[in-house]
C-alpha cells in the first residue's frame, strides 16, 4: 500500500514541475486527497514555490515542530510519491518542564477509534474534492459504503444549522454510535429525542470539523507533578471542543480531587492552554487553605462546587477533599461578627 493512500494533503505555493492539477491527480492515483486548508486531520503540508511566503506557510512550520502532521518541500513529495523514498516520520513533540506525560491506557483501543473517525473525514474530504476538482478515483467509482457514515452526516448538518441540544452527562448506559465505546455526549433534537450518543473523543473530532477548530492527535491523557512534599500526584486529562469555545480539564486522580481547568476560544493554540494547565496544577499543588485541624489558614478558601449523589446534596470541595456547610460551620462560627466575600467564577476562571 502507498504510504500517501487515504492520507489528507494540503498544498502551499505552486510546484515547478507540473501545474497544481497534475500534482493533484498524481496524488489521487496512490489514494491521497487534498484540501484546501490545514485542519486537524491534516497528515501531510507540501511547501511549492513561494509557499514561505505564506501565513499557510508558517503554520505548517508549526504544526510539523510539535509533530502534528510533516512538512514536505517539493522534492521530498514527488520522491515519495513515485516510490523512490519513504515519507519522513513526525518530529517529537516537547515536554513542558515539570510535567511528565503518561501514555493512555488501552491505547490500541483507542487508535483504532480515532482510525474510525479519520476514515469518515477522509471520505468526506474526497467527495469534496471531486465535486471541486473533477478528479476520479483510480478507477472512476467512489469506494466506501455511505450507509455507515449516514447518522453522523446527519447529526453534523443538525449541529451545523444549530437545531440540536448537546448534553454531557455520566450516564453510561449508552454507547458511542461510531466506536461502540461508553457515550459521554447525547446529542439531541428540540423535541427531546436523541440523534446521536456519542464518547468524548468522537464528539471532539466532529466539532472540530464543523468549527474548523485544530484538533491536536497527541492529547496525553494523563499528567503527573511532584508537590511540596515530594509526592507525585497524578491527573486525567479531558479536552472538551463546544461550538463557541473548548475547555481542558485535569482531574486528580486518588482520594484527592483537585480539578484545574483551563477555557479558551475555538483559535486558541492547544500548546499554549496545556501549559497553562499545567502552570495551575502545579499552583494548585503548591497551596493549602484548611488545614488538618479544619480550620481555614490566612482567611481565604478557594475551591468548587460538586453535586454529591449519595447524600443528595452539594459538596465543597477544598484542596481536593469534600466538606458539607455543617463542616465548614466552625469556620464561620469562629469568625463572627466578620466580613465575608462569596465569589464565584465561571468554567476556565482562574480565582486568587
Amino acid at each position: 500500500m502507498h504510504p500517501f493512500k487515504d492520507k489528507l494533503f494540503v498544498f502551499i505555493g505552486q510546484p515547478t514541475r507540473c501545474s497544481r492539477q497534475a500534482a493533484r491527480d498524481a496524488l489521487n492515483k496512490v489514494g491521497g486527497v487534498t484540501e484546501e486548508r490545514i485542519t486537524t486531520f491534516t497528515s501531510y503540508i507540501v511547501a511549492f514555490n513561494g509557499a514561505e511566503k505564506t501565513k499557510a506557510y508558517q503554520k505548517a512550520e508549526y504544526h510539523d515542530k510539535y509533530g502534528h502532521m510533516v512538512l514536505l518541500t517539493e522534492e521530498q513529495f514527488f520522491n515519495v510519491l513515485e516510490g523512490k523514498a519513504n515519507p519522513p516520520e513526525k518530529k517529537v513533540p516537547p515536554n513542558f518542564k515539570g510535567a511528565i506525560s503518561i501514555p493512555a491506557k488501552y491505547s490500541e483501543e483507542r487508535e483504532r477509534d480515532s482510525k474510525r473517525v479519520e476514515q469518515y473525514v477522509v471520505e468526506k474530504k474526497r467527495l469534496k474534492s471531486m465535486e471541486k476538482h473533477g478528479t476520479p478515483t483510480k478507477d472512476g467509482r467512489v469506494r466506501f459504503d455511505f450507509d455507515a457514515f449516514h447518522a453522523l452526516y446527519h447529526m453534523a448538518e443538525v449541529i451545523k444549522n444549530k437545531k440540536s441540544k448537546t448534553v454531557y452527562n455520566e450516564n453510561y448506559n449508552a454507547l458511542c454510535d461510531n466506536c461502540r465505546k461508553p457515550s459521554r455526549v447525547r446529542i439531541g433534537n428540540d423535541d427531546g429525542s436523541t440523534i446521536a450518543n456519542l464518547c468524548l473523543d468522537c464528539h471532539n473530532h466532529l466539532m472540530a470539523e464543523l468549527t474548523d477548530t485544530e484538533y491536536p492527535k497527541h492529547i496525553p491523557k494523563h499528567l503527573s507533578f511532584e508537590n511540596d512534599n515530594g509526592e507525585i500526584r497524578n491527573f486525567e486529562v479531558e479536552f472538551n471542543i463546544y461550538q463557541s469555545g473548548k475547555i481542558m480539564t485535569a482531574t486528580e486522580i486518588g482520594r484527592e480531587k483537585r480539578i484545574v481547568d483551563v477555557h479558551g476560544e475555538l483559535d486558541d493554540d492547544f500548546m499554549e492552554m496545556l501549559e497553562t494547565l499545567s502552570e495551575r496544577i502545579k499552583k494548585s499543588l503548591s497551596v493549602t487553605y484548611i488545614e488538618h485541624d479544619g480550620y481555614i489558614t490566612n482567611d481565604k478558601a478557594v475551591g468548587y462546587i460538586q453535586y454529591n449523589h449519595e447524600r443528595e446534596a452539594c459538596d465543597i470541595i477544598i484542596d481536593g477533599k469534600p466538606y458539607t456547610w455543617s463542616e465548614l460551620e466552625k469556620n464561620i462560627s469562629a469568625r463572627e461578627g466578620w466580613k465575608i466575600k462569596i465569589e464565584f467564577g465561571d468554567i476556565g476562571d482562574e480565582l486568587d
